[in-house]
């Protein structure tokens, strides 16, 4: 087996500043970051730790832009919306016959990329104001995405240190061991999910 067709990816598209108020097209010539690093070694549990924390870094250096501090995932997802959303008076793309928010892909991201396929497994993402109380589709698929990578390193075996078992009853999943991610699942049920929403078709994707 070639490890190294395994690696990870942090995907970052976020505004620099606040521009809330301001024009849409004048934000985007200077504020708009986007950021592609990846995170490849021989030991894939050691590019998955320095991939978590230059993750980590990103979202410290939000914090230290609007002079707070990150305290947990969850507070995070409140706080740093403030970067993925620019708040502008004109904030539409149109692609062909249809219009998206121009923030809707705004995220700060890790992926596990195995061969040609590429997974979210942690991350941040706009969310419009009137959706934070729905699941967010991507979690859902996160979700799935965790459960295969831990199975990936089983498959192989490879270094698997501080795995963790979470419960995801309330996803129809049971109860699933995964590698350690900053999110918490124990506030899952309570803050984000559509108990209605049936996830276990993720699973199903190859």
């Amino acid at each position: 087996m070639d490890n190294k067709k395994s690696h990870y990816l942090v995907h970052g598209l976020f505004w620099k500043g606040q521009m809330h108020n301001a024009n849409h097209h004048e934000a985007k010539k200077d504020n708009f970051c986007c950021i592609n690093k990846t995170f490849d070694d021989a030991d894939l549990s050691m590019a998955r730790k320095e991939a978590f924390a230059y993750y980590q870094s990103l979202i410290d250096v939000l914090y230290e832009a609007f002079g707070d501090s990150y305290t947990t995932d969850q507070q995070a997802r409140i706080d740093l919306q403030t970067f993925l959303n620019a708040g502008c008076t004109q904030s539409k793309t149109r692609i062909g016959k249809m219009t998206f928010d121009d923030n809707l892909f705004n995220e700060i991201a890790v992926y596990w990329v195995n061969r040609t396929e590429k997974r979210l497994i942690h991350g941040i993402w706009y969310r419009p104001k009137d959706e934070q109380h729905q699941l967010d589709e991507r979690l859902a698929t996160t979700s799935g995405n965790l459960i295969k990578e831990h199975e990936y390193y089983e498959r192989h075996h490879l270094t698997i240190e501080g795995e963790t078992l979470c419960d995801m009853t309330d996803l129809n999943l049971g109860f699933q061991f995964v590698l350690p991610t900053p999110f918490d699942w124990d506030g899952l049920a309570e803050d984000n999910l559509t108990k209605e929403t049936p996830l276990l078709h993720y699973l199903s994707q190859p």
